[in-house]
């Protein structure tokens, strides 16, 4: 049996063990309710250089359900994007006190921007080092403790989502993150925190080229043009080691967020390690509303409480290259304003104007800089 099958099994006796002591008497009625999402996105490249193409799109397109029994949560969403259908959260949460189990296919507790909502996100997209540097939800089992001051998560997964199994051995992935909320009231928080991911990679079949190979990618501030301006492909790995570190402050009508995200890959063959890097830092400032919310269970932003009108402001830096390994996956720096109205909880609307400065070895354009003006309409369930 595998480390990681032995790992599960531990994680699956604590969920007995903790299902077993529960004295409450819970409700015997289940209950459910169906979600969805509509995020529609239109963009023009205002310096166009590179003949990028202006459009709409859905950038996020859901239907789902969520059900709940006694201490037992169940989440299911299927989406629409890119001309592609796809299962997104897929996984049963339970839950005792301050205690924690989630199995399924969901986001790694790996950067806290990743891990918010797309509805609350303050601009169009999640700054290029996130994307870049963070994986797409993986299927797994994790632990969480969430207290007033201190959250901490740990969890196993596999290196391959529902939508891209393979016939081989799957890579594996050990995770972990710790929040400190010294401060966590009403309008007013302090969140520092800090996050780590091993992770092998994938085997292959005989005449797959990617063998041992982990992909950063990142198509910066739009998907309006999905040409990646990051690209970095590094083959022979035997496993990699990412680092974050995380600041939120939430101050009445102020919010500031940031994070630095670190990745290192151990080769084989001889071949140099291979380290990337990037990181990014965003204010706002609410014109219209009193204060932010908080996602404690997973730890991270969400959108201001009731009626609001918010002012944003973003700069993201993300560097990929790195001569030593000879692996050249390009750099990016850009800057960013919005201006968010969310008329209710459940309707908002969103214009984001950035600026981008692509650095050296950037992939697929040129390296001229570069403008894009877009707007959302956004509505959840």
């Amino acid at each position: 049996m595998n480390y990681l099958s032995k790992s599960s099994l531990c994680l699956l006796a604590v969920v007995t063990s903790l299902t077993a002591t529960a004295q409450e008497t819970l409700s015997d009625k289940l209950q459910y309710k169906v979600t969805g999402r509509m995020l529609m996105d239109g963009g023009v490249y205002l310096r166009n250089d590179n003949h990028f193409g202006n459009g709409t799109e859905f950038n996020d397109l859901r239907v789902g359900m969520k059900a709940t029994y006694q201490r037992w949560d169940m989440k299911v969403e299927i989406g629409y994007v890119g001309s592609k259908v796809s299962i997104k959260d897929a996984f049963a949460t339970y839950t005792s006190g301050k205690h924690i189990i989630q199995v399924g296919q969901f986001y790694e507790p790996f950067t806290m921007d990743m891990l918010c909502s797309t509805f609350d996100l303050r601009f169009h997209q999640s700054p290029g080092s996130v994307l870049a540097m963070t994986n797409s939800r993986r299927l797994g089992v994790a632990y969480t403790y969430n207290a007033t001051h201190y959250y901490a998560c740990g969890g196993l997964f596999t290196d391959n989502d529902i939508s891209n199994l393979k016939n081989t051995s799957q890579g594996y992935a050990v995770d972990g993150r710790f929040v400190y909320r010294p401060v966590n009231e009403a309008g007013k928080l302090l969140h520092l925190g800090i996050a780590a991911i091993y992770r092998t990679p994938d085997g292959a079949l005989p005449d797959d080229d990617n063998k041992n190979t982990f992909v950063y990618k990142s198509a910066g501030v739009s998907t309006i043009d999905n040409r990646n301006l990051i690209y970095a492909e590094v083959d022979n790995a035997r496993h990699q080691v990412k680092l974050g570190t995380e600041l939120l402050i939430y101050y009445g009508k102020f919010f500031f967020q940031s994070e630095y995200i670190r990745t290192q890959v151990k080769r084989r063959n001889g071949l140099a390690d291979y380290t990337g890097q990037g990181g990014y830092a965003q204010c706002s400032w609410l014109l219209i509303g009193d204060t932010y919310d908080y996602d404690a269970a997973p730890a991270c932003p969400s959108r201001p409480i009731g009626r609001a009108l918010e002012l944003c402001g973003r700069f993201n830096i993300v560097d990929m290259n790195d001569r030593t390994a000879e692996v050249l996956g390009g750099a990016q720096k850009d800057f960013s304003l919005g201006l968010n109205y969310y008329i209710n909880k459940h309707i908002g609307i969103k214009v984001n104007y950035s600026y981008v400065i692509p650095g050296k070895h950037i992939r697929e354009i040129s390296d001229k800089n570069f403008s894009v003006l877009q707007a959302r309409f956004q509505f959840i369930l």
